[in-house]
């Protein structure tokens, strides 16, 4: 080491070059036994001995070969002494914004701990009062005041609940019994401690259910908890119909029926009428209601939504107020009487002695009290009642159809004539009705820009028309004779607009309800779930009263609409076309000479069948075929292709062609 040491010389750029960086080389100078390394081994490490307070930059070389270093700048170093001092003053102020925050929390938290904690007490007290009162009704009425009072809470929850328990409680201790005002002479009238007691509960009942109608009438105008005040209006009014104040609920449900836009709410009262129809035996809630209904419609300028006038479907008029079984009862009870009363003239007198002849009586008296007891309707009344009803809904009906062009709820007043009320119609208004159907069944006439004028044809108001008309004549108007074929010819004209309609066989409520959610998903529809026939329901009702109704249909005119069928069924679904292929063979069956559209050999006709025509009568039909058959007999369905070669080989009189 010493040798190479010693060759080893240095030059003068060595000598400056270590003038220059003498600060880098002082460890030369040291010894090896120096305990400075030691000591400095010993020292605590710090973190801020770590992180260099001097930024260095990197010695340039510059163009004679000398190596300069740059000078280092104290801005960054003040920079991050700045840095540091705002993180510092941020952290600072984020922890006391952080303490700020934790303490609203925590208050928020102590709130909502206090509200459900409110709530759960309420709970209990509500739910011990209900059960004081159910318990023993007559001692506890006057809790209802609490119930009242604890209704009037801020808190949204508690007054819902409130609300929801008072309709509990009514609807236990409801008598079933209608209570009337004593009159001050009944009031001055001595009476026993029981009654007394009787009297007294059933005026603060009275009292107390006044106020509390008066409490949801003022939430349902308030909008806050409408929806829950709606909803108890509406449970009482079918629950406890016999009740006072019916008239009142049924003001408040029905002014909620007549938005233009159906909504919860609207269904809400649409279902609470539907059910006071369905279960009202007098007939006297529904008089009420269809009171309230069409005068509301009236003023309304019978602008109001399809539903409120389909509520009118559920009535019970068609089963109650029947012609033909009110004739067939009167006369089975006129000679039920006549027997009675022959009987009675052969049958002796028994003798009964002056005791007997008292108990007798006081038996006829108690099974008399017990009829009254067990409110035994009166038939006259009812039918009267019922009578009233039908008037109302007929003038509803009337006035609508009037202005049928521009009204929107013609569909529906064609369903209630079609479905329920048109064998009630009085014979005097046959013919008039009669042509005001027509006029709506073949639509109202347009024009297009070339000056054409044209008929738009609604499939669905067309079959409701015709299936109206054969109603009409189909009781008590038999004995009538007035010529159909406006109808028959307007149902042969829609075959085959339905041939191309692929929805024939949905709902139409279903199909309005699809397209809303199709057009508009974050619109709800609801619906009171009336039942409203399908247009392919509509169509074969409608032949069963044209072909199959006792009636003399010509020849040609049944295999028009034979021929029009079979075209019509290549389109239509699976479950329409077999319906169709029955009612072709029924035909066939009813009209033998029909099978002549079944043969396939040439026959000596007269013409061209014109399957462009409108007409039955003038499309000349026997001078075609079924051939459509012998395509449905290769249909994908196999009970369509049996259904298709039995009628092709089919012949009335039970011999097979050869």
């Amino acid at each position: 080491m010493n040798d190479i040491s010693e060759d080893i010389e240095l030059s003068k750029e060595d000598i400056e070059f270590f003038k220059e960086h003498e600060q880098y080389i002082g460890f030369l100078n040291k010894s090896e036994d120096s305990d400075t390394e030691q000591i400095y081994e010993k020292t605590p490490r710090s973190n801020k001995s770590w992180i260099p307070k001097e930024t260095t930059k990197l010695p340039i070389k510059l163009p004679d070969g000398k190596i300069k270093h740059q000078e280092t700048n104290n801005d960054s170093n003040n920079e991050n002494e700045e840095k540091d001092e705002i993180s510092s003053s941020d952290s600072d102020n984020y922890d006391e914004n952080l303490q700020d925050d934790m303490k609203i929390d925590k208050s928020d938290e102590n709130d909502v701990a206090s509200s459900n904690n409110d709530i759960i007490q309420k709970k209990e007290e509500l739910a011990m009062i209900a059960q004081m009162i159910i318990e023993d009704p007559e001692n506890n009425i006057g809790q209802l005041k609490i119930l009242r009072e604890i209704a009037t809470n801020n808190n949204l929850t508690i007054k819902k609940l409130a609300l929801l328990t008072q309709l509990v409680v009514y609807k236990d201790i409801i008598p079933g019994y209608r209570i009337r005002q004593l009159t001050d002479k009944e009031k001055a009238t001595k009476v026993s401690e029981e009654v007394k007691k009787l009297r007294h509960f059933e005026q603060s009942l009275i009292s107390n259910y006044q106020a509390y109608l008066n409490s949801l009438e003022t939430e349902l105008k308030e909008h806050t908890i409408a929806e829950t005040a709606l909803k108890c209006m509406c449970d009482l009014l079918m629950s406890v119909t016999h009740f006072n104040f019916r008239s009142n609920l049924m003001m408040t449900i029905v002014s909620r029926m007549s938005t233009a836009e159906f909504t919860k709410m609207s269904a809400m009262c649409c279902e609470a009428i539907i059910d006071v129809f369905q279960n009202d035996e007098s007939g006297e809630a529904s008089l009420d209601a269809i009171k309230l209904i069409t005068k509301m419609i009236k003023s309304k300028g019978y602008v109001v939504h399809e539903e409120v006038l389909n509520t009118f479907l559920h009535l019970r008029l068609k089963e109650e107020l029947s012609i033909k079984t009110s004739n067939n009862e009167s006369s089975v009870n006129n000679q039920a009487k006549g027997k009675k009363r022959k009987y009675d003239k052969q049958e002796p007198k028994k003798h009964l002695s002056k005791k007997l002849r008292k108990l007798d009586k006081e038996r006829k008296e108690v099974e008399k009290e017990m009829k009254e007891a067990d409110a035994v309707v009166n038939k006259e009344e009812r039918e009267k009642k019922h009578t009233e009803t039908l008037k109302l809904v007929f003038i509803t009906y009337f006035r609508i159809l009037k202005h049928a062009n521009s009204s929107p709820l013609l569909v529906s007043v064609l369903e209630g004539l079609a479905k329920l009320f048109a064998h009630l119609i009085n014979v005097e208004f046959f013919n008039d009705l009669l042509e005001l159907l027509k006029k709506i069944m073949i639509g109202p006439q347009t024009e297009d820009d070339n000056g054409n004028s044209s008929r738009r044809v609604d499939t669905r108001i067309s079959l409701l028309c015709i299936i109206t008309a054969f109603q009409l004549l189909s009781g008590q108007g038999e004995a009538l004779n007035i010529d159909l074929k406006d109808f028959y010819t307007q149902m042969y004209k829609i075959l085959m607009p339905l041939a191309l309609n692929p929805y024939m066989e949905q709902n139409e409520n279903i199909r309005k309800r699809k397209t809303i959610v199709d057009n508009n998903k974050d619109e709800i529809k609801y619906s009171n779930n009336t039942s409203v026939s399908s247009e392919q329901q509509l169509l074969m009702e409608g032949f069963d009263y044209m072909f199959f109704k006792k009636r003399t249909i010509p020849i040609e005119r049944s295999a028009a609409f034979l021929k029009r069928l079979s075209i019509s069924c290549l389109n239509w679904p699976s479950k329409t076309v077999l319906i169709c292929l029955e009612k072709m063979q029924k035909m066939i069956q009813k009209q033998s000479r029909l099978d002549a559209l079944l043969i396939s050999d040439d026959r000596i006709c007269n013409g061209v069948y014109r399957a462009d025509l409108d007409d039955p009568e003038l499309c000349n039909p026997l001078t075609t075929n079924l051939w459509e058959l012998s395509l449905l007999e290769s249909h994908y369905d196999p009970k369509i292709r049996a259904m298709a070669t039995s009628l092709a080989t089919f012949v009335p009189n039970g011999e097979r062609p050869l």
